[in-house]
């Protein structure tokens, strides 16, 4: 008799078990879908009729010049961005939405990696100098990290916690910092071997890192992708040419942004035709068409840098002209719109509400996602520009 108790016990104990595994494996999808419910909300709610409102900060600062191409936000919500080829340090207040010129400058900035280790980096193009943004107080310091002007242009931090930064060169050097030692360093990558004559041009200008700490670099003008492991091995990834519809000195690819929500970098072109997706999970990667009727009326220079907005789909930064694209990251879904009127802000021209007296020097630059914001690199124009999700 006591024999069948506890065996019935025992099998009541192992139903209950069960029962909660099951419980839980239940509950577990059901979290999976309800994450997933509202991430199509988010994104189908994004149609075409539905764009982000364009808002012009307080302030302006006048000049015929790109003046910046950086942007870091402290933890007091102050965003930084240092000098381009012209001595700046720009400050905007994401409180107040207003921007301020500093009276001291820096120069020959391009590109700034937000690292593990509560700095931001400011990498150089046309400076001999690393700039870092103590994060925590705001402050600003420079160090003379080079012999000359590396002509970096992005960076990105690797598994290791090694910063890369790849250089827009025709013989490719990836520079290395490491936060922890100071220590710079530098190696030369082998040249691509795909894409007839310009496949042995180096140049690189963007760079982005998985969550797994893996590197993916696209191509400025040769036709390879680049990607550094876990381990700090460069190599080209297996695949067929990439061209981005254009040739020759035609800059393909400014940038690179991870998408977690799909584990695949996006990256959208300057002067290319093309959206360049790769799969970090098998390193495959392909090109998608930017829409026909959005290259017949764009400018060249279609695209500084992209970013991934607070509604869930990949935006241009806008560049050469008023015109802005988004990519849908999980259905590639292309659109664009015009925001000619926003930038006139109801004076005659574009020229005269913006204050850009050349297009050359760029409507805006980078971008930073803040909350449910998008605050936008000051280019040629006097007015920085900041769009509301």
């Amino acid at each position: 008799m006591y024999y069948k108790t506890l065996k019935l016990w025992k099998k009541n104990i192992m139903n209950l078990i069960t029962i909660n595994k099951i419980i839980e494996e239940l509950e577990s999808n059901l979290s999976m879908l309800k994450d997933l419910k509202e991430e199509s909300i988010v994104l189908d709610s994004k149609r075409e009729s539905c764009w982000p409102n364009f808002k012009y900060l307080e302030g302006e600062i006048v000049g015929n010049l790109t003046k910046t191409r950086t942007m870091a936000l402290d933890d007091k919500g102050y965003i930084h961005s240092l000098g381009y080829k012209s001595d700046m340090h720009i400050v905007t207040d994401t409180l107040e939405d207003s921007i301020e010129k500093k009276e001291k400058g820096y120069k020959g900035f391009i590109g700034n990696v937000k690292a593990s280790d509560g700095y931001t980096y400011f990498l150089p193009a046309w400076s001999s100098t690393l700039g870092k943004l103590n994060r925590s107080t705001g402050e600003i310091t420079i160090e003379e990290k080079f012999g000359s002007c590396p002509q970096i242009r992005s960076g990105a931090e690797g598994a290791n916690g090694i910063i890369y930064m790849p250089t827009y060169t025709r013989t490719l050097k990836i520079y290395t910092f490491n936060p922890a030692t100071g220590e710079i360093d530098n190696f030369t990558p082998p040249k691509p071997t795909t894409g007839g004559f310009f496949s042995s041009f180096g140049h690189i200008w963007g760079a982005a890192s998985d969550k797994e700490g893996q590197i993916y670099m696209p191509p400025a003008l040769n036709s390879s992708v680049a990607k550094i492991d876990t381990n700090g091995e460069f190599k080209y990834l297996d695949g067929p040419p990439v061209n981005s519809g254009v040739s020759g000195y035609s800059v393909k690819y400014v940038g690179a942004t991870y998408v977690e929500s799909v584990n695949k970098v996006f990256c959208l072109p300057r002067t290319g035709k093309t959206i360049l997706v790769i799969n970090c999970s098998d390193d495959s990667y392909e090109e998608i068409d930017l829409p026909a009727d959005y290259l017949k009326v764009a400018n060249k220079n279609k695209n500084f840098n992209g970013f991934l907005a607070p509604d869930g789909w990949l935006y241009s930064a806008f560049w050469g002209d008023t015109k802005c694209f988004r990519v849908n990251p999980h259905t590639y879904e292309v659109q664009w719109k015009d925001y000619e009127k926003d930038f006139a802000d109801g004076k005659p021209t574009v020229q005269e509400g913006s204050g850009i007296m050349s297009p050359g020097t760029g409507f805006s630059t980078c971008a930073l996602t803040k909350g449910q914001d998008v605050y936008l690199g000051l280019a040629g124009t006097s007015k920085a520009v900041k769009l509301e999700y």
